[in-house]
């Protein structure tokens, strides 16, 4: 697994490269400039300092994002060009990987439908028959199990995404 270096902007000089970052499911630490406003942090991946600051504080707060963002807690992530990001690692998806993958996240930890799945299939221009469910899941079950992730089949009413870590060897 390749792990993820923490980002380091500085606000609120550099808010849009803040917001690529977080696009990219990438830790990012921001160094908030003397009188400026502390931004909204999105999420645990995310911290702050105000300038100045000493190197030791920069150093354990970098630390401290990249042993977050290398950990198994934050949810799986795909961004706009189908890249899974998970724990520190990085997997191209295929479109259609991509559109089904959202769509378990999107219902995790409960179950993804059948007919959920297949309607997000549609709505990218993809084939949503049954079969073709079936072979996309088929491919993203070899896929995921690299980054330690699982999916599961509820038998004749879809598909749940398991992280192996947190919910158990071999789900």
């Amino acid at each position: 697994m390749k792990s993820l270096d923490v980002k380091i902007v500085r606000w609120p000089a550099e808010s849009g490269k803040l917001e690529g970052f977080r696009m990219q499911g990438l830790p990012c630490l921001i160094v908030v400039a003397r009188g400026a406003r502390v931004p909204e942090l999105a999420g645990a991946h995310e911290d702050w300092v105000r300038q100045p600051v000493e190197a030791g504080e920069l150093k354990a707060r970098i630390a401290s994002l990249h042993l977050k963002a290398t950990s198994h807690s934050a949810p799986p992530v795909v961004d706009e060009d189908g890249i899974l990001r998970y724990g520190g690692a990085v997997l191209p998806l295929t479109v259609s990987e991509a559109e089904v993958f959202r769509g378990l996240v999107q219902r995790r930890p409960g179950m993804a439908s059948r007919a959920e799945l297949a309607e997000r299939l549609l709505s990218a221009n993809r084939s949503a028959s049954q079969n073709a469910l079936d072979l996309h899941m088929m491919r993203l079950r070899r896929k995921v199990v690299s980054v330690g992730l699982a999916i599961e089949t509820v038998r004749g009413r879809g598909f749940l995404l398991k992280t192996q870590a947190v919910d158990g060897p071999g789900c």
